[in-house]
């Protein structure tokens, strides 16, 4: 009893939390979806809806609006497709990229909290930047001097200077590297809600198309009420 009392307990760890870069990969998994729906679009489009129709054509005219149908269709499949796709492009994000207007909701939310963004270490992407560039400096130079200090006292002194400053250094880093996962992050963002305007207005192309390509092929005669043939005794 006594040694399981003792035993150290086996450490559970903790659950992960999700970051920007999950949120990136959310993203454009759904653009995918959006490319595949579209491309699904444009298979049926091509499918047999335009050869079983094709029969229903009678002349010039009504073969170039079917034509034409075909064209502002699949001009529209391709044209979702495209802009959707521009959304999966791999881009790089810089801590310039907050002066966006694309990230005005981003550069609101750290106004509202900056310290959970730039730690200590200042108020702006800048700062940010220059705290790593300053606790690295000073960590290198203490390791230089406490490389050539021989009197023991100083080089505990040095020592934990310079673990004060790597850890700044590594602190800051963190920081530096999590506000571009966010920037990252809100670039996609802008992004795919872009794409999502373009497949809306690419939806309504693709329905012209349609409404041209069904007008072209209608068959006008289906239409017109059938007239009875004259019977033997009106014809009397």
């Amino acid at each position: 009893m006594g040694e399981d009392a003792e035993r150290p307990q086996a450490s559970v760890p903790a659950p992960r939390v999700p970051g920007p870069a999950d949120a990136v990969a959310d993203m454009r998994t759904t653009a995918r979806w959006t490319i595949a729906a579209a491309a699904g679009v444009g298979a049926l489009l091509l499918g047999g809806a335009p050869l079983t129709a094709i029969g229903k054509i009678s002349g010039a005219g009504e073969a170039v609006l079917a034509f034409a149908g075909l064209v502002v269709a699949l001009g529209g499949v391709g044209w979702g497709i495209w802009q959707t796709g521009e959304a999966l492009m791999p881009r790089v994000a810089t801590l310039d990229d907050l002066d966006d207007p694309a990230l005005a909701d981003l550069r609101a939310t750290i106004a509202r909290d900056p310290s959970a963004f730039y730690g200590p270490f200042g108020t702006s992407g800048a700062d940010l930047r220059k705290a790593v560039a300053f606790h690295g400096t000073v960590a290198a130079n203490l390791a230089v001097t406490a490389a050539a200090e021989t009197d023991p006292v100083r080089v505990r002194l040095l020592d934990q200077a310079l673990a004060d400053a790597r850890a700044n250094t590594e602190a800051a880093r963190r920081l530096q590297d999590r506000l571009l996962e966010f920037v990252l992050a809100w670039k996609v963002r802008a992004a795919v809600r872009r794409a999502r305007l373009h497949t809306l207005a690419a939806a309504a192309v693709i329905a012209l198309g349609a409404v041209l390509f069904l007008g072209a092929t209608h068959d006008a005669d289906a239409d017109r009420p059938a007239h009875p043939a004259p019977s033997p005794s009106a014809a009397r």
